[in-house]
Formats: structure tokens, C-alpha cells, sequence
């Protein structure tokens, strides 16, 4: 188990700097724990955005239409959103991890609203101050009618991602400690490995990782080996949402 991470004490009246190499070997050794306590998590995280990379390679040919454009950008973008969210949390800076996935799911949201509005790729590709792509909100109430029943949820869901991107009670209570220095509460600072901030980061990595691969899927032949192997991947990450939704039940009954 690594050192806990620098704390300042409450009234502390000398603070010790230290360096970004310190920084660093911290933070080093956390993903050296978090391998060795978290192995398959970890690498379920790596396949979740190793075959997202796949499906970009396995894509059929150029299309270079505004609409193609604009998704595959979407994708894009969340792409490398998810590959920082897990660099990030392997590494013990889990809120911040969790910040970057309202981005995903935003981009999910605009995917799926030019599913449905593909002439709208232009406020994507060709903005002005006019003409911008719409809010949440409003993207929200024109996607697929299929996705009526989880509207609600996915409100929900936008207000989560959304507490960690914004001051947050959600964000600051997890930096403050009253037993990394006996008797005394201590403001966290840097990174330590934390198993419960870890598998609650994971799991909402791998979950949205999970739904866009689905959209990256409509890209790549379906004669393409990749389909099974993204199945195998989209099977574990089910397995695993679903075991970490029934030990939260039994711990919270």
C-alpha cells in the first residue's frame, strides 16, 4: 500500500512544499497498487478503450459528409476524454476523473440528436456566433422517441456528471479526513489509492465506455471480427455493472 498523500492539518501554521517529482512518484505508486489490488478492473478499463481504439481502425472508408464528420469527431473526442478519465484514476485522482465524463455523455447526447437531425452537423462543423449546436435540454427532447423511457434517468444521470464538474459538496467532502492524522481533521491533497472512490470511477468509465462503443459499432463492417470481440468486451462490462449494482443494494440494505 502506497503512503497517504500529503495533508495539511486544520491551523497547521508551517506547510512543507513539495515538488512536482514528488507529485509524480506518488501518484506512480498508487497505479502500481491499484494494479496489484485491482488487476481485473484495470484491465477490463483497458479493453473498454482498447477496442473503442479498434473500432476506429476497422471503420469503413472516408466519408467525408458533415454529418460523418460530426460524429465521428463526437467520438473522437470522447475517445480521448475516456483514455484521460482512466489515466486519471488509475493514478488516485478520482473526482477528477469523474468530471471528465459529463464530456462523454454529452457527446452521446449530440450523437444521438444527429441521428435524428442529421442536417444539423453544420452547427458542429461550419459554428458561428448565430448558429450554435443546442444545450443539453434541448438535444435531450429531440432524440430517438426510443429513448423516451429513460429520459428521466438520463436527466438524472446529466445531474451527477454535472456535480463533479461544478463546486460540489460531492467533491470537497472527499478531500477532507479526520484519520489520516489521529485526532486532528486534515485537508487532503495529491493522490492515494483509495479502493471505493477506484471501483466507483471504473464503473462509470467502463459504463460509458460501454455505450459508445455501441455507437462506433454502426461504423465497422458486419462481417469484421471486431463485432464479436467488442460483444466479449460489452458482456464484461455487464457482468461487472451489474455485480457492483448488487454489492451496493446489499451494503446499502
Amino acid at each position: 500500500m502506497p503512503h497517504p498523500a500529503p495533508y495539511l492539518s486544520v491551523g497547521q501554521r508551517q506547510i512543507i512544499m513539495n515538488t512536482w517529482d514528488d507529485f509524480e512518484k506518488e501518484a506512480r505508486l498508487v497505479e502500481k497498487t491499484t494494479f496489484e489490488q485491482e488487476s481485473e478492473i484495470v484491465s477490463l478499463v483497458k479493453d473498454s478503450i482498447g477496442i473503442f481504439a479498434d473500432g476506429f481502425s476497422a471503420a469503413k472508408g472516408a466519408d467525408s459528409s458533415d454529418e460523418a464528420l460530426a460524429k465521428m469527431g463526437l467520438l473522437s473526442h470522447s475517445f480521448g476524454t475516456l483514455k484521460c478519465s482512466i489515466d486519471m484514476t488509475l493514478r488516485g485522482y478520482y473526482v477528477q476523473s469523474m468530471n471528465l465524463l459529463r464530456i462523454v455523455y454529452e457527446n452521446w447526447i449530440a450523437y444521438k440528436y444527429l441521428e435524428k437531425n442529421p442536417e444539423k452537423a453544420t452547427l458542429w462543423i461550419r459554428p458561428s456566433k448565430r448558429k450554435k449546436p443546442p444545450g443539453h435540454a434541448a438535444m435531450l427532447k429531440e432524440i430517438d422517441d426510443d429513448y423516451n423511457s429513460l429520459k428521466g434517468k438520463m436527466k438524472g444521470w446529466y445531474k451527477t456528471l454535472c456535480s463533479f464538474a461544478h463546486t460540489d459538496p460531492l467533491n470537497l467532502l472527499s478531500q477532507i479526513s479526520t484519520v489520516e492524522v489521529p485526532g486532528e481533521t486534515s485537508i487532503h491533497f495529491g493522490a492515494t489509492y483509495k479502493k471505493d472512490l477506484f471501483r466507483t470511477s471504473a464503473y462509470s468509465i467502463c459504463l460509458w465506455a460501454g455505450i459508445s462503443i455501441m455507437n462506433v459499432a454502426s461504423w465497422v463492417p458486419e462481417n469484421d471480427q471486431w463485432h464479436k470481440q467488442m460483444a466479449t468486451v460489452q458482456e464484461k462490462i455487464l457482468k461487472f455493472i451489474k455485480q457492483e449494482n448488487k454489492d451496493s443494494k446489499s451494503k446499502n440494505a
